[in-house]
């Protein structure tokens, strides 16, 4: 099946399917491939990727994706090439028949003011999307709890360590906590997380 032809078949996928976190997960594989077709490469971030980590236990409406800079013009010919109309600016877009809002927030991808060396890449329906990994994640919402006063980034940092506990790069997410100056917050709730593991 062509590349084209795969768009056109997921985005049939996004608008039929009911389970919203996989019209979410169709609609950001049919940006990620219709990017990736003229060279652009693409970077799911914010709460879609909680979402994903989490397994659902956090939900959000919206779809993040950083872009490298680009030209307007380039990103309304992809868009409207999908099918999707613009609302406020050319950054935010929606499907008249999937109603889930895509933004693109200006990039490079970094955490507080530290950028991202490496990301992860998940795999829907054969189409490849980058996303920010654990740590990073994890450390964004660490970042917008003592930064934003946001409880509820800091309750989805919590969910994202007992999710992926032993899968985390824990010495690269001190490292990185320091940096930010968020190491006491970090290890503030990583002690909590780990009680909340041995009950």
């Amino acid at each position: 099946m062509s590349p084209l032809r795969t768009i056109k078949e997921l985005l049939k996928k996004a608008v039929t399917v009911q389970e919203k976190f996989l019209k979410q997960l169709y609609v950001a594989a049919v940006i990620s491939s219709a990017f990736e077709k003229k060279g652009i490469q693409t970077v799911l971030v914010g709460g879609a990727v909680v979402e994903y980590y989490t397994a659902g236990g956090y939900t959000t409406v919206d779809i993040d994706m950083i872009l490298p800079p680009l030209e307007k013009q380039e990103i309304e010919t992809i868009m409207e090439g999908l099918g999707f109309e613009r609302f406020e600016d050319y950054r935010h877009w929606i499907h008249p028949q999937i109603r889930i809002p895509v933004e693109f927030p200006p990039g490079p991808p970094q955490v507080g003011d530290l950028p991202i060396q490496e990301v992860n890449e998940i795999e829907v329906e054969k189409i490849k999307i980058k996303i920010l990994r654990i740590e990073d994640i994890l450390l964004d919402r660490l970042v917008a709890a003592q930064e934003w006063k946001d409880l509820q980034a800091q309750v989805q940092a919590e969910m994202l360590m007992y999710a992926h506990y032993t899968g985390i790069n824990w010495p690269y997410v001190h490292k990185r906590s320091s940096q930010l100056g968020i190491l006491q917050l970090f290890q503030k709730i990583q002690k909590k997380v780990k009680r909340r593991m041995k009950g």
